[in-house]
């Protein structure tokens, strides 16, 4: 968890408990440290605040965000050295990611991705009865649309997304589908990371066509209230965009990127994995933002570099 982030409170939950030695046994050459009987309840992130969680670190050494991980029993390599809190259990294994995927695809079976939804409502998801949806979107299982938000045709909201009142999907949008994540083991296989969690969209959103909002991994995908996103943007797992931010047609912001409250992306502008971008800050069209940049700034070119004066754009049409 970054510096400043709210406490991460999503789990995965499984349909049944299973001990910290029952998942060490599904795993070759692992080794147990600390409490055999440690029960896990859930599968979430390192930084989950969700009670019995298993959790995954593949970091060369430990540091104090392992030592305050909530987590009852986390998977981890076996060159760590590291111990467990009194309560909980390490799992050391050799491939650490392959081990967490084959462990969820153990305990969750064909969770990786979602499931595709049929054209139509999902009879478990739960439409206000003002919203409006084309008959020809598709809506998938638990997920929630609030009030007067409009769906428009051949758009596809998969299971377990949620979006507020007074939003527009625009036609031919997905959201919650999943990102581009792999991981390559050491036999040349290429194994799927699952995305457990999912995606949630505030008040007042509008989405424009084409555009993907991919569901998390570990952590939901979160749009803001009266955050505006073009068409044929792509919005990665785990991204964060506060209220009131813009992200113009054609853009890009990859995994676990944020935007704080008032930013703004540029048409055909990119912002890459885990960079942050302060309040008000702006991005000029193309630029490529490879690094965290603060309140207010204002960025342009590849890589993006700090200007001292940029206009405020927008959908201003000329007189």
């Amino acid at each position: 968890m970054r510096a400043g982030a709210p406490p991460d409170t999503f789990a995965r939950a499984l349909s049944r408990r299973v001990t910290a030695r029952a998942v060490a046994e599904r795993l070759p050459g692992a080794s147990l440290i600390g409490n055999p009987d440690r029960c896990i309840r859930a599968i979430g992130a390192l930084s989950s605040r969700a009670a019995d969680v298993l959790a995954f670190w593949d970091a060369d050494r430990a540091d104090d965000r392992l030592a305050a991980s909530a987590a009852a029993v986390v998977i981890v390599p076996k060159s760590i050295g590291a111990r467990p809190n009194d309560r909980g259990a390490l799992i050391a294994v050799d491939d650490v990611r392959a081990a967490f995927i084959d462990t969820v695809e153990a305990l969750l079976p064909g969770s990786a991705r979602p499931p595709d939804p049929a054209a139509g409502i999902d009879p478990s998801a739960r439409v206000h009865e003002s919203a409006s949806i084309s008959p020809l979107a598709c809506v998938g299982a638990q997920v929630r649309i609030g009030a007067r938000t409009r769906v428009a045709p051949n758009a596809v909201i998969c299971d377990g997304t949620e979006i507020g009142d007074d939003c527009v999907i625009g036609p031919n949008a997905v959201v919650g589908w999943v990102g581009l994540a792999y991981h390559d083991r050491a036999d040349g296989r290429r194994s799927f990371f699952p995305h457990l969690a999912a995606v949630r969209i505030g008040d007042r959103v509008d989405v424009g066509a084409q555009t993907c909002i991919c569901r998390g991994m570990l952590a939901h995908t979160t749009i803001g209230d009266d955050v505006k996103i073009g068409s044929l943007v792509y919005v990665s797992h785990g991204v964060a965009v506060a209220p009131r931010a813009w992200l113009s047609a054609g853009t890009a912001i990859a995994g676990h990127a944020t935007m704080a409250t008032g930013a703004l992306l540029g048409i055909g502008s990119i912002v890459v994995d885990n960079v942050d971008l302060g309040a008000g800050a702006i991005v000029a069209g193309g630029a490529v933002v490879t690094k965290t940049a603060g309140a207010g700034t204002k960025l342009q070119g590849v890589p993006a570099q700090a200007v001292d004066a940029m206009r405020r754009f927008g959908p201003t049409p000329r007189a």
